[in-house]
């Protein structure tokens, strides 16, 4: 019963779309950052680079979860769910950075409580995939015993 548990029809296509979301997302930043007239300034650059690098980090996902045989056990919610936190944290940064260069008290704050927001989601995630995982784990043991 264990060994048929693996990812369903309907997971698979949502993964076959975030690979392809993805990876249209990277190589349309990619080329827009390539064709751009010189003298971008370094920020422009580097928002270039890591909205490319999100792209790229979703499309890998989505193809290290099709390569996948058997049940995952929500790892793969994990994943998802850490480099959610990731990206979050990055674009919390990024934009509170930003805010803070500019010298606008108001826009720091408003930047910070929106990036806050966004961290406390996906670290809400994050939990929430755990305990999905640590579940089928324990339930996984406990078949597993009842059948020896």
């Amino acid at each position: 019963m264990i060994a048929r548990l693996g990812p369903t029809g309907r997971q698979r296509l949502r993964y076959v779309l975030l690979l392809l979301a993805g990876a249209a997302g990277a190589v349309l930043i990619a080329s827009l950052w390539a064709t751009e007239p010189g003298g971008l300034p370094p920020r422009t650059h580097l928002a270039f680079a890591a909205l490319t690098a999100v792209g790229l980090g979703w499309a890998g996902f989505a193809g290290w979860a099709l390569t996948r045989r058997g049940p995952l056990y929500a790892r793969d919610r994990v994943i998802a769910a850490r480099l959610a936190l990731g990206f979050a944290a990055g674009t919390a940064a990024g934009t509170v950075t930003i805010a803070a260069q500019r010298g606008d008290a108001t826009a720091v704050l408003t930047a910070l409580a929106a990036g806050l927001v966004l961290v406390a989601a996906a670290a809400l995630a994050l939990l929430h995939a755990r305990a999905r995982r640590t579940a089928l784990l324990r339930l996984r043991d406990d078949l597993e015993n009842r059948r020896s």
